[in-house]
């Protein structure tokens, strides 16, 4: 698989100028440090709200972009809502959060979702892997081996790394793709 994306990758840089790959090169290197800080901000967030309550950790997406988190998904209570905003707020380097949390109170405790949450990390790691991809701006959520995908991305050759990437996790059965694409 990694060597069908990296075949594509030189395809689609073969008919690029020298130039335009060191610009690329360049525009990748500058945006490094931003893209590890967004999924330290992410990462921060997500073992906060596994704190709070794991069982609703499951169920709700985290994403940062420059210091914009966005939280999207169910919770269990109001409670816990309200929980995971203040803690998402005092996450160095939030600016701003954007919450679009649902209270459901059916949401299972959290013994019957460990093996949704150890599917969820393992798609994130396998997302974050892709070279030059801001996979921490992405929402992942797994149940059953189902694995949705959300969130915007710059182009659609991106969604279909990503979502190629979801589906060659272990135990993923399919992936709903819900990326925007905002080329």
């Amino acid at each position: 698989m990694k060597h069908a994306l990296l075949a594509a990758s030189l395809l689609l840089l073969g008919g690029c100028s020298e130039a335009q790959i060191d610009h690329a090169g360049d525009s990748l290197a500058s945006a490094a440090p931003q893209l590890a800080n967004d999924g330290l901000v992410v990462a921060t967030v997500e073992s906060r709200f596994v704190q709070i309550d794991p069982a609703s950790a499951l169920h709700v997406a985290v994403t940062s972009h420059d210091g914009v988190v966005k939280l999207s998904g169910k919770v269990r209570s109001g409670a816990v809502s309200q929980k995971y905003l203040a803690a998402a707020k005092a996450v160095a380097g939030v600016k701003r959060v954007e919450p679009a949390l649902t209270v459901d109170a059916s949401i299972p405790n959290a013994g019957k979702q460990v093996g949704d949450f150890s599917l969820t990390a393992a798609v994130r790691a396998n997302l974050a892997g892709q070279a030059g991809i801001n996979a921490f701006e992405v929402g992942v959520k797994a149940h059953d081996g189902v694995v949705t995908l959300s969130g915007h991305v710059k182009t659609a050759a991106v969604k279909t790394t990503l979502a190629a990437a979801a589906k060659a996790t272990s135990g993923v059965k399919s992936v709903v793709d819900d990326l925007t694409v905002t080329e």
